[in-house]
Order: structure tokens, then sequence, then C-alpha cells
């Protein structure tokens, strides 16, 4: 397909996007739409991928880019505007990864997850403590009855009464001030290594029995949001079927070093597997490209957590890359 350089720059000023603005819309980087602004022989090696792009981040058709359709007459750069802020966020290499997955096996790009969230993250929340009330209830329930056992000793029942009738105040404070965490209870409670919201989380995800689509760690807590939310595994299935099982080629995909969206159409053919993970190698830093018995890449994968991988491909790579090159070798 090939871009109109008049009709691209022509729409964007007319939504009135800057050209940094509209490569955080559609993730095409500012040089590569500088030069399809500007150089019409460039625009004949445009990939579908790059204007399809393009025009969903100018709300558009296609063929109004390239050239095939007319520029729409009204402007709702507005309206658009008034709609849509933006948010200034990071978020690790993974979890990125994770809103990729996510648009493969369901359709829905990042934006309306982020857009969702706070109603997924509220029910989430809200399910965790309505379930720790129930098995409060329950446990209070389960001591009633026994201290109406005959015969039950009675320094025994002291003993527990003193320990559920402070358990019980700290643990119904807590729900009420609606601390996901723990951390208003005990001094001794250490909520990085286990949480009430964590538990639930695992919990969920165990009773649902979708392994390969949703896992939840049961180790250490993640680094994200001091220490209080767990490792996590989106679409492992998927990943495992991208890398074509090859270890370092997942390392390559969970590190951010490619993204599912930047390899080939037709490279991601069944039968294109091998050819897939030689790509995907390329994309590595060096420590890796001359690990041929995928060693080392083993031991990332299955050794460390988050942003953990990412450090020690960054400390081991004496390489430095021109990241804003490469992007837009990805994107043309």
């Amino acid at each position: 397909m090939k871009i109109n350089p008049d009709c691209l720059r022509t729409v964007r000023q007319k939504k009135g996007f800057t050209r940094p603005q509209l490569e955080k819309r559609s993730g095409i980087t500012v040089r590569t739409i500088q030069r399809l602004e500007q150089e019409p022989h460039r625009s004949e090696k445009t990939r579908e991928d790059t204007l399809n792009r393009l025009a969903k981040a100018l709300s558009v058709e296609p063929g109004v880019l390239t050239g095939d359709l007319p520029l729409p007459e009204s402007d709702d750069t507005l309206t658009d505007n008034l709609d849509r802020v933006q948010i200034g966020a990071q978020i690790a290499p993974k979890a990125r990864l994770a809103y990729d997955l996510i648009k493969r096996r369901y359709g829905v790009n990042a934006t309306e997850i982020i857009n969702m969230a706070p109603l997924f993250f509220t029910l989430l929340a809200e399910s965790s403590l309505a379930w720790r009330r129930k098995k409060l209830k329950e446990a209070e329930e389960t001591y009633d009855h026994l201290m109406q056992i005959d015969g039950f000793w009675s320094g025994g029942s002291a003993f527990i009464e003193h320990g559920m009738g402070e358990g019980t105040f700290v643990e119904e404070e807590s729900i009420d001030r609606a601390d996901l965490f723990g951390e208003h209870l005990d001094d001794d409670f250490d909520s990085s290594k286990n949480n009430p919201f964590t538990y639930y989380l695992r919990k969920l995800a165990n009773e649902l029995d979708i392994t390969g689509i949703v896992g939840v760690d049961g180790g250490v807590l993640s680094i994200a949001s001091n220490f209080k939310f767990p490792h996590y595994d989106i679409c492992s299935e998927e990943l495992d079927h991208i890398a074509n099982g090859s270890p370092i080629a997942r390392v390559c995909l969970e590190t951010g070093c490619a993204r599912p969206s930047e390899i080939p159409d037709e490279l991601m053919a069944e039968d294109a597997g091998e050819e897939r993970v030689q790509w995907l190698k390329k994309k590595l830093p060096d420590i890796l490209k001359r690990d041929k018995e995928g060693v080392i890449a083993e031991f990332i994968a299955t050794s460390l957590q988050g942003d953990e991988k990412r450090d020690i491909l960054l400390k081991a790579d004496s390489q430095k890359t021109d990241s804003e090159t490469e992007k837009g070798e990805n994107h043309e």
C-alpha cells in the first residue's frame, strides 16, 4: 500500500496532532511519520500494518491516507480531545506483552482495557472483601460450634475465646477500612510475602482452572506497587506457540526486546516457527545471540521474574543500540 504524503500531512494537521502526538496514538515513530510525509518514494514500501495504525489513530479510513478516498470535510478534533486524556504510566515489559496477548486472544486493545481497568479492579477488590467477610463468618460459626461441644476443656475454651475475639476485631476493622493488602493487621504480618488480596487472586485463578490462560504465581510478590501484587502469566500457551518452544525467543518477548505485533505476518504462519525464532533472536543483546545451547535463556526464563529479566539483559549487553532507528525499521 502507498501512503500519499500530502494526504497524511493534511489529515494530521487537520486533526490538530503534532508528529509526537501521532506517535503516541499510533505507535509509529516520529522519524517514520516524517519520512512518510516528506518522501514519496519511501511510502511505496510502507507496510499495510503501518497504514492501518495511522488511519486508526487519525480516525479515518485507510483509503483517505492513500488518496483513494476524499479527505474528511469536518474537523472532529475538538470532540476527540475532549473525550480522551493522556496519562503517564510506566509498566513492565511483561505487562506490555500481556496486553499484546490479550488483544490476540480477545480482540481488545490496551486502550480499551485501561479504560475499563477501574471497573475490573473495583470488582475484584470488593469481591475479595466479600470473600473475607464470608470466611470470617464461617470462622465465628465454627467457634460457636466448638464452644458447644460437651466436655471441652475450659482453659482451652478461654484461650480460644481470647484469640478469636481479638482476631475477629482486627479482621473486621481491616475489612471495613477496605484494607486489601492487610496493612492494618498485626504488626508481625508481612504483606510483602502474602496478603489477603493476593491470596484471593491466587484462589480465584486456581478455581477457574484455566492453566495456560491465567496463572498467578505462588512465590515472592511482584516489585510492582511496593511488593503488593503477585507475579502472573497471561496466555502462556499462546506465548509458547509464538516462541515456538524456544527459551531464547520467549525471553526476547518477555523482556520487551520484541513484541508480537512487530513480527512480520509471513513469520506468524504455522509452518514458520523456526524462521520466527531466528527473527526474534536477532532482536536480543549479543550475550544471548551467542547462547547457542539456550542455557542462559533457560536460566532467565525459569529462574528470574519481572524486571530482573530485563536488568540482567541490560547489564550483560555491552552494546548500545539506536532504539529509535530500530523502531523505525520495524514499522516501515
